[in-house]
């Protein structure tokens, strides 16, 4: 009955948060199997799990998924546990049905190639014993896996998985005759931390919304704004009051708590907080504070798009650590337990209703679900047990605020336009090029027609060159309209209005000459007036040009060489009209001209004097192109240059400082925060790592260590591994001792390759961490 319960709740609440989010979210069906490697005080023989999980995603990195998983074939084995009169003869194993539900958090790291990603989970479980009552446990775990994409909406899934829970197996599942026959009691048994590594696979299909591998408008945008490092995140601290409501049979008192949450908002849906608050005392709100604490995080799902009053979805756990003098409930024979700390995992509803633009007033509830000890059963620790957890407070954001998704997708279409414009700007410029190529292979087939004295196939040239210079002008002026720099226009538009001016009067000029009756002579008279106005026409424009110094530094005969081109650029305009209107017959002759002089004899004349003329001038230009122009250089202050050396430098170069926060499991299970330096090892790709952590959890430790670590060659630049080991000082467990180090992680793909994940091994796997951790660069 409460499976179902938790599992129609579950659905509700997906059901709400789809019908915030059905534009940017995928849901997911996996059916899964899982093998599990059992600690040996576990009491249990290796077996398969199957199940499955159901979920939905917040765009392509972040996930939420229900998991149910059960046992198949489990026995009970006693062989590595440790029991002094142990006979495995004698041994009567039997069957055990194991289930677990819960929650779990996914995020992903990357959508093409290996896909890694890291799963946060938290949940119930069951031991079902055939001979004898269920207990239930509160569990956590931790997983890293990879993805590989089948099909547009199918991906398979391989996961390496750390479960922890704590039980007293040797009291619950050996029968009575093996106790006896072992020699043992209850009393030699105690409630331990157990942990079992898993590999799980998972086909993942995806029933309905974005497909796998596919980024959303919404996740480029946010892409753009992870690229940045924390930068482009808002940062959330919410100091307040909260109070549990601790379950009747419980032996935690009900209390106040004074403390807060900080974290960060991912977008306007998306949040993620840790928390610590700390209990007072005599169930009163004040600041004499009672000896426990609590410690955690939560996933938060607001359920609109941020603005206004917003309820949110709550999804975490953490631990409840009492101190050692706490005092507790009384059992019920009077006396008073030492109570251990725990995990417990936490799913509610909140609400933030803004007071202004940065503040908000922030509540909500939460179920809070346990395993411990009952006043009425103080031995048996294997009962589920929920308290209620309320919490008020203030909630004030640092940074940009999430954008709204209109906002979002409004910038990745203009950015998508940016990119279009550039592609459009780079295939204008190539067809530029184009024209301008084919015009330079026409004008070196005119000046061969020039010397040859081949009218008409210069005029043929000059023909194709004219619709040549057509296009590109259209180019040129497609060109401009894409141009969006308006200080580059307006700088430019006064030049060319003042150019095309010079030239409308040339051309002008030209256009009366066509109306003369011209004699040779006249029209060498003519020629000579229209490069006079020509040149005229270009020295007024180089007088009003500013002279910069990048001016005074060109060279003179490019300025000649262009006057020579515009000579040759109008006499050949010149050409194309006296043999365009020749072919027509409209051309006029003076009528001083002889009679007997034929028409078309005239017009050669007037071609021969165009040609030579032309031809003069390409002479010119390339006499000018051969010249060498001296100029005088520029005598710089002679600069003292200090060239650095390894000489008397340290062996050791500061590279950066990074935070982490990591999981031990091994003697003492911790929550770890710490910080790392990174020096570089001067002439080798060798880096030292100096590491120091506090730890939170069965017991406080703290490690002091340095590591040296090694990059390993993947041949991709999207990951960059290393290895490597080192020694350090510290209290693990109980009192402080030296150790070694191996450790092997990676830098990742996400946050400016800032974000890395790391596994460390201390004293040949007795101390185990993970970490994650986020280097900034100062």
């Amino acid at each position: 009955m409460k499976t179902r319960q938790i599992t129609i709740t579950l659905l509700f609440l997906t059901i709400l948060v789809s019908k915030a989010q059905v534009k940017d979210i995928s849901f997911t069906l996996s059916p899964a199997a899982e093998y599990t490697w059992w600690d040996n005080k576990a009491g249990f023989e290796d077996n398969l799990f199957v199940g499955g999980k159901l979920g939905f995603g917040f765009g392509e990195f972040v996930e939420l998924r229900a998991i149910y998983l059960q046992s198949l074939d489990l026995k009970t084995n006693f062989k590595d546990f440790g029991i002094a009169g142990y006979d495995d003869a004698l041994f009567n194993s039997q069957n055990v049905t194991v289930t677990r539900w819960g929650g779990e958090f996914k995020a992903n790291f990357g959508t093409k190639g290996i896909r890694p990603y890291l799963t946060l989970g938290a949940g119930v479980q069951n031991i079902n014993p055939e001979n004898s009552g269920d207990f239930e446990q509160v569990y956590g775990s931790l997983g890293l896996g990879t993805k590989f994409k089948l099909s547009d909406r199918i991906v398979f899934s391989l996961e390496a998985k750390n479960t922890t829970y704590r039980f007293n197996s040797g009291m619950h599942l050996l029968s009575d005759g093996n106790k006896t026959d072992f020699g043992v009691t209850d009393a030699d048994f105690e409630n331990e931390r157990l942990t079992n590594w898993s590999l799980q696979g998972s086909l993942q299909f995806y029933l309905g919304g974005r497909r796998p591998g596919i980024l959303s408008e919404l996740d480029e945008a946010y892409l753009q704004r992870f690229k940045g490092g924390f930068k482009g995140l808002q940062w959330v601290i919410e100091p307040g009051l909260a109070y549990t409501d601790f379950d009747s049979s419980s032996l935690f008192r009900d209390t106040y708590w004074l403390g807060g949450f900080a974290g960060l908002d991912l977008n306007e849906y998306i949040g993620i907080r840790a928390f610590y608050f700390q209990a007072t005392q005599n169930e009163n709100i004040s600041t004499d504070f009672d000896k426990m604490a609590m410690y955690g995080g939560e996933f938060r799902a607001r359920l609109n798009d941020g603005n206004g009053v917003t309820p949110f979805l709550i999804l975490g756990g953490g631990y409840l650590s009492p101190g050692s003098d706490y005092m507790p409930m009384a059992n019920a024979d009077g006396s008073f337990s030492v109570l251990e700390g725990g995990e417990f995992a936490t799913g509610g509803l909140g609400l933030n209703i803004p007071l202004g633009k940065h503040v908000l007033i922030s509540g909500g509830a939460r179920a809070m679900i346990t395993s411990g000890e009952n006043v009425a059963d103080i031995v048996n620790t294997d009962d589920i047990q929920t308290h209620i957890f309320y919490n008020a407070g203030l909630k004030f954001t640092l940074g940009a605020k999430s954008k709204a998704p209109n906002t979002v997708y409004r910038e990745n279409l203009d950015r998508e336009i940016s990119v279009q414009q550039t592609i459009s700007s780079n295939k204008i410029a190539q067809l530029k090029q184009d024209y301008q190529s084919k015009i330079q292979v026409l004008e070196n087939d005119l000046k061969e027609a020039y010397k040859a004295k081949d009218v008409d196939k210069a005029v043929q040239i000059l023909e194709e060159k004219k619709q040549v210079t057509k296009s590109l002008g259209e180019v040129e002026a497609v060109e401009e309209v894409q141009q969006q720099k308006e200080a580059k226009v307006m700088a430019t538009t006064s030049t060319k209005t003042s150019e095309k001016e010079a030239v409308k009067k040339v051309e002008n000029t030209v256009e009366k000459s066509r109306l003369i009756q011209m004699s040779p002579e006249q029209f060498e008279t003519l020629i000579q007036r229209i490069i006079n106005n020509l040149d005229e026409s270009t020295t007024s424009l180089k007088k009003k040009d500013t002279i910069t110094p990048s001016k005074v530094n060109e060279s003179i005969k490019d300025e000649k060489i262009e006057q020579l081109n515009k000579r040759v650029e109008v006499l050949e305009k010149l050409l194309l009209e006296l043999n365009a209107k020749q072919a027509q017959g409209t051309t006029k002759l003076d009528n001083n001209t002889s009679n007997d002089v034929n028409e078309k004899q005239q017009v050669d004349k007037m071609n021969g004097v165009i040609l030579d003329k032309i031809d003069v001038l390409n002479k010119k230009i390339d006499t000018n192109k051969n010249q060498t122009v001296l100029v005088e250089p520029t005598i710089e202050t002679e600069r003292e240059v200090t060239i650095n050396t390894f000489a008397n430098e340290s062996l050791l170069v500061y590279n950066s400082f990074s935070t982490m926060v990591g999981f031990n499991y091994g003697g003492a299970s911790t929550a770890n925060f710490g910080v790392r330096l990174h020096y570089d090892v001067i002439k080798t790709k060798i880096e030292f790592m100096p590491e120091l952590y506090l730890g939170f959890g069965e017991s406080s430790t703290w490690a002091l260590s340095g590591n040296f670590v090694h990059p390993i060659s993947i041949g991709s630049d999207k990951y960059k591994p290393y290895a490597g080991a080192g020694l350090g000082f510290g209290n693990l467990v109980n009192g402080a001792t030296g150790f070694y180090n191996m450790i092997i992680g990676t830098k990742l793909p996400v946050l400016h390759k800032n974000l890395y994940i790391d596994y460390t091994m201390r004293n040949s796997f007795k101390y185990n961490q993970i970490a994650i951790g986020y280097n900034l660069k100062f």
